[in-house]
């Protein structure tokens, strides 16, 4: 009966995790194309960093001895899947404030040049990757692929230096560069590189080294994925489209032209 009781209470929590995000996430959007949060593109940025690194890290760390036996660690690992899911709403809501605020939608036959500019293709295919992962999130698509899903989900950590190189790129292209996401994100990077070290150090045979070396192989294919995206951009859509910088004077650089 109680046990009965523990994974109705958990249900719940879960539930409400993702609600809860969700409806956050929701009205930070509605505020934003109303006017009312200037902030939104970064922020929707920021949130869903934030929990992609509880989604990874946590339940990674279980594999060494030490962290097994920490209980914020396994309460953590326990909320993989709605933190997850969550990160992906949040990656969906940046998608849509940062196309309306960064984009000239009126501009229709300049719409595909826009998407095409290095840094906001680097961003549209990881977005790609994170939104067939939310959809491999739900249990009846997962019973659909069967044991396939879970390789599938491996791919968030392909995504993450794609992500990383979106971040840096865009905000410095647009002065608006700020250090916590990169920070973040950069934290996922280091952490596939710690595993697969660790797990070589601590003997834990191949099936020890597999996991890291798959966390640390998907985030070298990342890496080199967006290499080549900027690389082909750039040819693409040539070198203006990349010097083009955000309306106006960069932050702390507006001069008085009164004199006064």
């Amino acid at each position: 009966m109680r046990s009965l009781l523990g994974r109705f209470s958990l249900r719940w929590f879960t539930t409400i995790i993702i609600l809860a995000n969700a409806a956050y996430a929701g009205l930070i959007t509605v505020q934003f194309l109303a006017g009312a949060y200037r902030r939104a593109t970064a922020d929707t940025g920021l949130y869903g960093t934030i929990l992609l690194v509880l989604t990874l890290v946590p339940a990674n760390l279980l594999r060494f001895g030490w962290f097994k036996r920490r209980k914020p660690v396994r309460f953590l690992a326990g909320l993989r899947k709605p933190l997850g899911i969550s990160a992906g709403v949040w990656f969906a809501a940046h998608t849509v404030v940062g196309i309306v605020e960064y984009f000239d939608l009126s501009l229709s036959s300049e719409l595909v040049r826009q998407f095409l500019i290095g840094d906001m293709l680097a961003g549209v295919v990881a977005m790609l990757v994170f939104v067939a992962l939310l959809a491999t999130s739900f249990s009846a698509l997962q019973r659909r692929l069967g044991k396939s899903w879970k390789p599938l989900q491996r791919l968030v950590w392909f995504a993450v230096p794609l992500a990383l190189v979106h971040t840096i790129l865009s905000a410095t292209r647009l002065h608006h560069l700020e250090m916590t996401s990169v920070w973040f994100l950069g934290a996922i990077v280091a952490f596939a590189a710690f595993e697969y070290f660790a797990s070589g150090r601590r003997g834990r045979g191949a099936r020890g080294r597999e996991g890291g070396w798959t966390h640390a192989g998907l985030i070298i294919a990342g890496t080199v994925t967006a290499i080549l995206i900027y690389a082909a951009s750039w040819v693409a859509v040539g070198p203006w489209d990349f010097m083009q910088e955000r309306p106006g004077p960069p932050p702390g650089l507006i001069v008085n032209v009164t004199g006064g």
